[in-house]
């Protein structure tokens, strides 16, 4: 078997194909600058993170490994050797084990290739491994096999020369199709139901490094992704006449993934205890996930704690965020804790650290700083002269963010109508815009201003 292995694959385009997923998925990744632009979820930073950014990649891989597959598969009838390989002592099964093997070996090397450049980067920088994350390496290597087999199954059933392409642009337009499908859906829900999207191969960027695959989310996707496996190599190895029995897999497949997933996309996704545990220097905390972050945040972070004790009621500690890249969530925060997401910090000195600790008396942002609107330069101002006035500053603070700089022209008056009030009032007006923040209800500049902004 070993030797007839190693002939089908000098025979087949198999040996072109590790080169292929990795080149196309490298490419991929830099595309959306995951290492970079993506700095809460970033490829190589830990395991789970990384995992699943190979698996986003999936959306344009898993199309390349589809047609790849069905171009093999019909090699036996476009080359017009079927009849007379059927006459051999080999039977038809033995064949397309082989070349299902070949193939199969071929992309699954890819696939590793990819998943160790990204799990050696999560090494070097001493990124955080869990058991978790096997999961969805398995999930993975299920899904690029399951694109063998469907391709295989199809070139052999219908050996045409449209047939590859147009496999590979119909598994492209699904995958994208339910990558979009996924991005668009709001909190209402969406047009396209859930266990639809919950079929396709790739997933969406990861939105958090605390988020893992929920049980039903994987279970589900086992089941189809096995039966869409083992229909495609019954395509591939019965006779004619027992081809209609080969949908049944898929079928048990399918039916089986529909009980299992959850009932919307909410319950796909369920947070990862091990990397979101905290570990704290005194009121200082991190996640385990970031735990080498500590001792650059501890000293700035006890140093923010102790300048909001100037208002009534001030957080007791400093936590790391783990909620998703979607940080401006409306409605109560908790007065008691300062949180702080790591991405907001990333390209920050730290002699800066504090400052950006104390923007907005220590609250979240209630609009997007990306909004340009006269609601966001209020904000803005207000989390500004906020930041100054508990870092004792006894002049504005200069100007640092481009947020800031666009607003520049709204902070003197402000600033000075706030410092020329007695120390109490002060510190009711910004106390007041603290609250503000922290309920998303309401203008903190009036609250600073006493209305009159």
């Amino acid at each position: 078997m070993v030797r007839m292995l190693r002939v089908e694959l000098r025979r087949t385009i198999a040996l072109w194909l590790p080169v292929a997923i990795v080149v196309v998925a490298v490419a991929i990744l830099l595309m959306y600058r995951a290492p970079r632009m993506t700095s809460a979820v970033p490829w190589g930073l830990d395991s789970p993170g990384t995992v699943e950014w190979t698996r986003f990649s999936l959306i344009f891989l898993w199309p390349i490994i589809v047609g790849a597959a069905a171009i093999q598969g019909m090699r036996e009838s476009r080359a017009g050797v079927g009849e007379l390989f059927s006459s051999t002592p080999r039977p038809t099964a033995h064949r397309a084990l082989i070349l299902s093997l070949a193939v199969g070996l071929a992309v699954v090397v890819g696939y590793l290739l990819l998943l160790v450049t990204g799990l050696v980067q999560v090494a070097v920088h001493g990124g955080m491994f869990t058991a978790a994350s096997l999961v969805s390496v398995v999930l993975g290597f299920v899904a690029v096999l399951a694109g063998v087999a469907l391709g295989l199954g199809v070139g052999r059933l219908l050996p045409h020369p449209v047939t590859a392409p147009a496999l590979t642009v119909l598994a492209l337009v699904a995958t994208v199709a339910g990558l979009v499908a996924t991005q668009d859906a709001s909190p209402q829900g969406s047009s396209v139901p859930s266990w639809l999207t919950d079929l396709s191969v790739a997933v969406s960027p990861p939105e958090s490094a605390f988020l893992l695959p929920s049980a039903g989310f994987t279970i589900g996707q086992l089941c189809w992704l096995s039966g869409l496996t083992a229909t495609g190599l019954l395509v591939l190895m019965v006779r004619p006449r027992a081809r209609l029995l080969a949908v049944l897999p898929v079928v048990a497949g399918l039916t089986a993934a529909l009980l299992v997933f959850p009932a919307d996309r909410a319950g796909n996704l369920t947070p990862d205890k091990t990397a979101s545990a905290l570990v704290c220097d005194g009121p200082v905390c991190v996640t385990k996930l970031r735990e080498k972050w500590l001792p650059t945040l501890a000293g700035p972070g006890k140093e923010a704690i102790q300048a909001l004790q100037k208002l009534p009621q001030h957080p007791e500690r400093v936590e790391e965020s783990t909620e998703s890249n979607n940080y401006y969530l409306r409605g109560q925060r908790d007065p008691a804790r300062l949180l702080v997401p790591y991405s907001s910090t990333t390209y920050v000195p730290v002699s800066d650290l504090t400052a950006v600790l104390l923007d907005g008396a220590g609250t979240p942002r209630c609009i997007p700083s990306h909004y340009d609107s006269p609601e966001e330069k209020r904000e803005t101002v207000a989390r500004w002269v906020m930041q100054g006035w508990l870092a004792g500053s006894a002049t504005p603070p200069p100007a640092k963010s481009y947020q800031q700089r666009d607003a520049a022209e709204l902070m003197p008056p402000v600033w000075t109508a706030l410092h020329a009030l007695p120390e109490q009032e002060q510190i009711a007006r910004v106390a007041a815009a603290r609250q503000v923040e922290l309920t998303c209800q309401g203008d903190p500049l009036a609250a600073l201003t006493g209305g009159a902004g």
